[in-house]
Order: structure tokens, then C-alpha cells, then sequence
């Protein structure tokens, strides 16, 4: 293009060179006719008639004639002299001009592909291009047979810098990790990003071993253990760190990333510090391991079935709701319960793509059902990468509104183990998904190591007391007075009681007398295929609620007792 562009500047200016310029002709025309007229008037003058004889007896015998004569030419000369030179002068301008302009394009393109793929705070690559690369990387060790390693790390406590110190200082403490994290992978890493707030992303090309991963995880440790010098503070700086290996761990750039990332989240709930996805699995293990591979491919092909469990209002003798439980239809080995995939799916990164799925058939079901005159709330557990998400609200809204259900009509159930996992970030998460309208429920009560001032802050509105309570309550002083405490806190903070894992009518009756509010179990109803339950809806109706209006009651709009 820029060979082009000179050739046409250079052709126009030897164009220009070339011909003979209007103000050239002009300057002869003008010229010749005032020869014309100063030879007119010397004849006149002379007293001579005026033919041509005479004029040309006029220029021969007169000398300033004759020098007149040359002017017509001398001006032409003229004329075509300045033309050339003036041409020149703009052939060269433009084509300057055309250099600079292109000079300009140049460096405004490079720096937009330097932007386009480096973080405007921290001047590392960003996701996208780290994505790109490791996608690159894997391709080239296919070929090679060789290793690629990654490490994703998340800054703890992080926001509190923020809600403390003010953004423009938290954008300060992220530069001088970022610099700290350049001076510690220098030797070893191809590539450093910053994959998003608080996260940062290391890739290993050729990697040679998972210790050498190890020992690069240390050291980043090791790098961000010094005070952070932010005016007359000292703040100390941690980390969680998870690592994965290509092959070992996933095959795919995205599976290979959110392996990392499940083991850094996994990091955090232990406090922190580094953590390797464990590539070789116990022997008695190694047929059940080859189902991570597979399960990407049975979410996508529909393989995944959605089961559903009755709740039921004891006091009132209605169906309050159903639990969605997922179950994996093999084609080969069959029915796969839950207990046997989802630690897969936590471990290759899928969780997040599972969770999805569920949430869109439960939905489904729930806009079918009301659909049908069953007004019934769905209850879908929530994993511990959904609550560290921050576009999960967004895309819960999204689905809420594609399916066309009020919000009232789902409940999000979370164990106390995933909510104590990072306590800010999640009651943000929450916070903002509660005031959406959808209820929240803490699943398996009395079960984690919660803590009831963090607790009473979330915006619940029912709590689960767990089976290994309600089993033995009929047997043991000690579970019915920690059944019988959980209700009445539960009801001291506004919140439903549920109970599971019912499993015989004496369990029921007792529950019904402690003043539960909701109970689920096998007594109730198994989990059940989506036109198993609309049978069993119909049965419950028959012989428990003559009146068909008693069960076709709209949800309260209020998230705690109804």
C-alpha cells in the first residue's frame, strides 16, 4: 500500500511537469496581444494605414517592437516555470504529509493491539490474550508431548482494601503485586496475566515436572509475605494459589484454567496457601476418574436427568415445593447418583457449566408446573464457585425472566461450609441475589463450623436441619435437643425450619409437635422424574386436600414464615 501510494505521487508530479500549465498560455496570450497593440499604435502614430505591410514595416524598423516580441515567450517560460515548481512543492507536502499520516496509523494500531491485549493498571497480558496463548501452548505440546502448567492466585481479603482504603489505593496495592509477581516468575513463566480483579494467571511452557509448578507456587508465596507500603500503613498481603498440568489434569485450555481455579477456591477454604490439582487418583478410583472427561459431553448431549423431591408443609398438610437433584443417565454404566460425579465436576472445572444446566431445567420444570396449576417453589443447591461469581445474579436474573418465573418461585440452598469459604464475597453475592426476591436456604444446619453473627446477617429465609440429626432423634436425648434447638433459633430469626431425611411417620408426628415448619424424606416422596411427580402431585391432592384450591396457593411474597 505504501509502495503504491508514491508511485501515484510521483506519476502525478512528472504529469504535472510534463505539460504545459494554463497560466502558461495565458501568460502568451496576453503577451502577444499587447505586441499586437503596441505595433497597432506605432503605425497609427506614424500616420500609416494600417494593413499588414505596415505593421511589419513597424517591427522591422523599430526596436522596442522587436524586444516586445520576446516577452510573449519570456512570460510562457515564466509561467510554466512557477507551475512546475509550485507542483513540486505540493507533490512533496502530500506525499509528506501521506507518510506521517501513515507513520500515525502505524503506532495508533500497535498500541491498540498492545491494549487489546494487556491490562490497562497493571500493564500485564489480560484474560483474553492469556486464554489465547495457553490455547496456543496446549496445541504446541500435543504435538510435542509435552507438559504445560498453570497457576491462577486470588488475593485474600482483597476487598477490604478496597471498602477501607478507597479503589484508587486498592489499584495501587494490585501494581505492586503485579510487579512482585513479574520479579518472582521471571525465570520460569512465559506468560503473566491479570485474569480479573483480584486474580492473576501464570502459564509454564514445556513444563518439566509438578514439583518445579510446586516450587514456583512457593515462591510467589514467599514474593507477597513483605508488607505492602501504602502511606503510613504496612498492609501484609496473602494469597490462594491453585496450579494445574496439562495433560494430567484437563485437555482443553478453559478445563485446564477452571482445574486451577477450583483448586485455588479449594486453597481458600482451607485459609489460604497452595494447592496442586492431584493428577493420579487411587487405583480403585481410576474407572470412576475417567468420568470427568466424559461429563463435559453428557451436559452438552442431554444425558444429565433432573429428579425432584417433595417438600411439605407439615402444619398445614400441603405441598409446599419440590428439591432438584441432578442424576447422570449413563449409557454405559446406567444411573450415576450425585455423590460420584459432582467431586469430578469440582475437580475438572465443570461445576460452573453443571450448575448452569440445572438451573435451567429446574426452571423449565417450574414454568411447566405452573403452567399446569401447580405453583410449586423449586429448591436448587448452589456450589461455592457460583457464590464467588460476580456475574451470577446477572445471569440467574437472565434465566428467571427466559423462563418466565417470579423470583419468589426459587430457592437457593447453600451449606454452612460453602458460606464461610469467603465470607465478604459471598454475602455480596447474596445479598444482591436476595434482593432479586429469590429466597435463600442453609442447607445442612449444624453441620459446618458457621458463625452465628455472620449468620444472622444473611438475608435467609429458611434453614435445613441436617439428616444425621433427624435419623436418631427418636433414639438419642442429644439429637432431638439439637432438632428441637435448630427450630426454635430458626424461628427466632424469622426463618422456615426444614426438616430431612424423614424417613417414617413417628419422625414426622414428633417434628410436627417440635413446631417444624417444612419436612422432605423418603416417608414424603423419593426424587422423582419431572412425570412421576405430576402422578404423585395428583395423588397427594386426592387423598390429602379435598379442595383443589388448598394446594394451588400462590407462595408468599414474604421470604421468611409463611
Amino acid at each position: 500500500m505504501q509502495q503504491s501510494n508514491a508511485e501515484y505521487f510521483s506519476h502525478l508530479v512528472r504529469a504535472l511537469r510534463c505539460r504545459v500549465s494554463r497560466y502558461a498560455y495565458y501568460g502568451l496570450a496576453i503577451a502577444l496581444a499587447a505586441v499586437v497593440l503596441a505595433t497597432v499604435a506605432a503605425v497609427v502614430l506614424a500616420g500609416d494605414p494600417l494593413t499588414l505591410s505596415s505593421m511589419y514595416a513597424a517591427q522591422r524598423d523599430n526596436v522596442t517592437l522587436l524586444a516586445m516580441d520576446v516577452m510573449p515567450f519570456v512570460f510562457a517560460f515564466w509561467g510554466q516555470y512557477v507551475h512546475v515548481i509550485l507542483s513540486h512543492e505540493a507533490g512533496a507536502m502530500v506525499l509528506d504529509e501521506t507518510e506521517s499520516l501513515r507513520t500515525d496509523k502505524a503506532a495508533l494500531q500497535a498500541e491498540a493491539r498492545r491494549l487489546e491485549n494487556h491490562d490497562s493498571l497493571t500493564g500485564l497480558c489480560n484474560r483474553t490474550h492469556f486464554i489465547e496463548q495457553l490455547e496456543s501452548s496446549l496445541a504446541s505440546a500435543h504435538l510435542n508431548r509435552t507438559r504445560v502448567g498453570i497457576i491462577v492466585l486470588d488475593l485474600d481479603g482483597f476487598s477490604e482494601v478496597n471498602d477501607q482504603f478507597g479503589a484508587a489505593n486498592g489499584d495501587r496495592v494490585l501494581k505492586s503485586v503485579a510487579r512482585r509477581l513479574t520479579n518472582a516468575v521471571e525465570d520460569s513463566a512465559i506468560l503473566l496475566a491479570r485474569l480479573g480483579g483480584d486474580s492473576f494467571g501464570v502459564l509454564v511452557e514445556t513444563l518439566q515436572s509438578s514439583e518445579m509448578l510446586e516450587k514456583l507456587g512457593r515462591r510467589i508465596q514467599e514474593s507477597l509475605e513483605p508488607p505492602c507500603a501504602l502511606d503510613q500503613l504496612s498492609l501484609n498481603l496473602g494469597a490462594s494459589i491453585g496450579a494445574a498440568v496439562y495433560p494430567d489434569n484437563a485437555r482443553d485450555a478453559y478445563a485446564l484454567l477452571n482445574a486451577a481455579d477450583g483448586a485455588m477456591q479449594h486453597a481458600k477454604t482451607r485459609g489460604g496457601g497452595f494447592e496442586l490439582v492431584k493428577a493420579r487418583l487411587p487405583l480403585k478410583d481410576a474407572e470412576m476418574h475417567s468420568l470427568s472427561a466424559e461429563l463435559r459431553a453428557a451436559i452438552d448431549s442431554e444425558q444429565l436427568v433432573l429428579h425432584l423431591q417433595p417438600l411439605v408443609d407439615i402444619q398445614a398438610d400441603r405441598v409446599h415445593g419440590v428439591e432438584a437433584l441432578v442424576r447422570w443417565q449413563h449409557p454405559r454404566r446406567g444411573m450415576i447418583m450425585p455423590g460420584d460425579f459432582i467431586p469430578r465436576a469440582e475437580r475438572s472445572g465443570l461445576m460452573r457449566d453443571l450448575s448452569n444446566w440445572v438451573l435451567r431445567r429446574a426452571l423449565q420444570y417450574t414454568s411447566e408446573l405452573r403452567a399446569e396449576g401447580w405453583p410449586l417453589r423449586m429448591s436448587v443447591n448452589l456450589s461455592a464457585r457460583s457464590l464467588l461469581d460476580p456475574d451470577f445474579p446477572d445471569v440467574l436474573a437472565g434465566l428467571l425472566a427466559a423462563y418466565e418465573v417470579p423470583s419468589k418461585y426459587l430457592t437457593l440452598e447453600i451449606t454452612e461450609d460453602t458460606l464461610m469459604a469467603d465470607q465478604r464475597r459471598t454475602l455480596d453475592i447474596i445479598t444482591r441475589v436476595a434482593n432479586m426476591g429469590v429466597q435463600i436456604s442453609i442447607d445442612d444446619f449444624g453441620t459446618g463450623y458457621s458463625q452465628l453473627a455472620y449468620l444472622k446477617r444473611l438475608p435467609a429465609s429458611e434453614i435445613k436441619i441436617d439428616r444425621s440429626f433427624v435419623t436418631d432423634m427418636l433414639v438419642s436425648k442429644t439429637d432431638l435437643s439439637i432438632v428441637q434447638a435448630t427450630i426454635g433459633l430458626g424461628h427466632a430469626l424469622g426463618l422456615r425450619a426444614v426438616a430431612e431425611g424423614i424417613e417414617n411417620e413417628n419422625q414426622a408426628d414428633r417434628l410436627r409437635l417440635l413446631g417444624c415448619d417444612l419436612m422432605q424424606g423418603y416417608y414424603i416422596g423419593r426424587p422423582m422424574p419431572v412425570d412421576k411427580l405430576r402422578e404423585w402431585l395428583e395423588q397427594w391432592h386426592l387423598h390429602h386436600e379435598p379442595q383443589p384450591t388448598t394446594i394451588r396457593v400462590e407462595p408468599s411474597e414474604s421470604p421468611r414464615l409463611n
